[in-house]
């Protein structure tokens, strides 16, 4: 009989790890939380110290050695285990040339995504190394979002980097010890839900309309997402961070504000909401930017512009997200409940990305602290919405924009780049300009965009007229027959050649295009032969009856 593992801790799941658990269970075909990272290790690997480094941060970080149970418990509770080892994946692809070493890789990725993690029973972060040369790895680093943000994956690189190192200079490696995750599960627990809900809502009254992107009229998820990104520029960055300087408000501020002004625009309104995820973690709780598990969550902003100027109303929206942050750990799924629009209340979100674990990898391979140097971290991810928007700052401002092009059409999609270029451009001109003046597209474009809109040409040749029919018809068929009648016949060219007659005799009396000619007459030949004329000579008849007194 297998020996059962021991346990550690059992506490409830924080709020957004419920909202995790229940999209994973309700779709469990889909990628969304699964998180994958990679990059290349050049230089001396020792995988036998890997393996010993992996150990250690498991050993140091409850989060790692966590399972998550839900099937036969009133309420799901995740399980800390005493021992939960995680085995260091290795391939040796060196025999391979250059191209099969990327499809292989880029396979192995794949592969990895679609295995997935079942939350009750996997180990919930998987390390790969696959061996192109002797000195040149690539580190594949898979987990589930429900264990930790990508804030923490910073943290435990590091932390593994500075176990490798030590372990490799025979010594304990230096560092500081760590609060567990359940700490800040007991604080979340105490916080006051009323209050927050009274908070949320409140903060959503009078909100009736939602703010969205254009969306296709035919909705039906592709399965794949598609990118649109572009770099707002150093010298565009470093104006827009003097402006929130100004304002007292963050960078992340400026660009929700030029955001929401963007959805305003598009929907033709002056009160938006979408969605942003903040880091959750509270700033009064001990060591709390140290600690690693899964602190962020999703929170509605809402951007009213009514009189405001640009700077005023970054101003405002940052005083708005300090009120909101006491109670930024307030679950999206109530919140929702709490509008007006419920589930339609947002339907994309911002992530403004300010994470360390680039820096981090930097700041070591600068410090030559190894035997080898970490280059080309990429992060790829998914989550369950049909659009996200990521703000990568630096420098410059990298904005990536994925969605669903099942959802959104790309064409549409790719003009958003524009569209805050432009804005981005504007403000930095004048951060005191109304909002109700800031537009998408400056005058140029306007005027040209609106050139080609009305630049149309007819596709098919214009509608005929009636009369115009019949002359038609008449030189086809002059002798055919057109009309019949007691005692005779007239073919087609001779009813056209006495309705142009008399449209003739018409137009010498003043009938033009539009006028409006009485017709009183019976039903017979004259009476479709002067209908005819009147068409002819441009003009509209009004049939009167012939029993009135005139």
């Amino acid at each position: 009989m297998p020996q059962q593992p021991e346990i550690q801790d059992i506490y409830p799941l924080s709020f957004m790890q419920e909202g995790m658990l229940f999209h994973s269970l309700y779709d469990e075909q889909s990628r969304a939380y699964f998180e994958q990272a990679s990059f290349t290790i050049n230089g001396q690997l020792d995988l036998n110290r890997f393996q010993k480094s992996m150990d250690a941060v498991f050993d140091r970080y409850e989060i790692f050695r966590t399972t998550f149970i839900y099937k036969n418990v009133a309420k799901p509770r995740q399980v800390v285990l005493k021992n939960r080892p995680c085995r260091v994946h290795f391939e040796d692809l060196s025999q391979l040339d250059e191209r099969d070493k990327e499809h292989c890789t880029e396979a192995f990725k794949e592969r990895d995504k679609s295995r997935g993690f079942d939350l009750q029973t996997d180990v919930l972060m998987r390390i790969s190394i696959l061996k192109w040369a002797p000195d040149h790895y690539v580190c594949i680093w898979s987990h589930h979002h429900i264990l930790m943000d990508g804030w923490c994956l910073g943290i435990v690189i590091k932390d593994f980097l500075c176990i490798y190192q030590a372990l490799g200079e025979g010594r304990l490696p230096d560092l500081q010890p760590v609060q567990p995750y359940g700490t800040y599960i007991k604080w979340l627990m105490q916080q006051d839900r009323e209050e927050a809900a009274e908070y949320w809502k409140k903060r959503l009254q009078h909100f009736e309309k939602a703010s969205p992107l254009p969306k296709r009229s035919n909705q039906k998820s592709a399965g794949i997402l598609e990118q649109v990104t572009f770099t707002i520029s150093e010298k565009e960055t470093s104006a827009l961070q003097k402006i929130a300087a100004a304002c007292g408000a963050t960078l992340n501020t400026v660009f929700q504000a030029l955001w929401g002004i963007l959805l305003q625009k598009i929907n033709r309104c002056d009160d938006a909401v979408f969605g942003s995820v903040v880091s959750g973690r509270p700033s009064h709780l001990e060591d709390v930017e140290n600690m690693v598990g899964l602190f962020i969550n999703t929170i509605p902003i809402r951007v009213q512009t009514e009189s405001h100027s640009f700077s005023g109303l970054v101003s405002r929206m940052q005083k708005d997200m300090a009120d909101a942050e006491a109670y930024s750990y307030y679950p999206l799924y109530d919140i929702q409940a709490l509008s007006t629009l419920k589930q339609e209340l947002i339907d994309h979100i911002i992530v403004f990305e300010n994470v360390p674990t680039q820096q981090e990898i930097e700041g070591l391979n600068q410090a030559r602290s190894f035997d080898f140097s970490v280059e080309n971290f990429v992060m790829t991810e998914e989550t369950n919405y049909g659009c996200s928007v990521k703000v990568i700052p630096g420098r410059t401002l990298y904005v990536r924009i994925n969605f669903d092009p099942g959802f959104y059409e790309p064409g549409i999609m790719a003009e958003i780049k524009d569209y805050v270029e432009h804005m981005i451009s504007t403000v930095i001109s004048d951060p005191t300009l109304p909002v109700s003046k800031m537009t998408l597209l400056d005058g140029s474009k306007t005027r040209n965009m609106i050139s080609e809109c009305n630049h149309t040409e007819s596709v098919f040749p214009a509608a005929p007229t009636l009369h115009g029919l019949f002359e038609r018809q008449a030189a086809l068929t002059p002798e055919r027959p057109a009309i019949r009648f007691a005692g005779g016949s007239l073919t087609y060219a001779e009813l056209d050649m006495c309705a142009s007659r008399l449209a003739v005799r018409l137009a010498v009396h003043g009938i033009t295009k539009e006028s409006i000619v009485g017709v009183l007459c019976e039903r017979s030949p004259e009476m479709l032969t002067a209908v005819l004329a009147v068409l002819k000579a441009g003009g509209a008849y009004l049939p009167l009856d012939p029993t009135y007194p005139q």
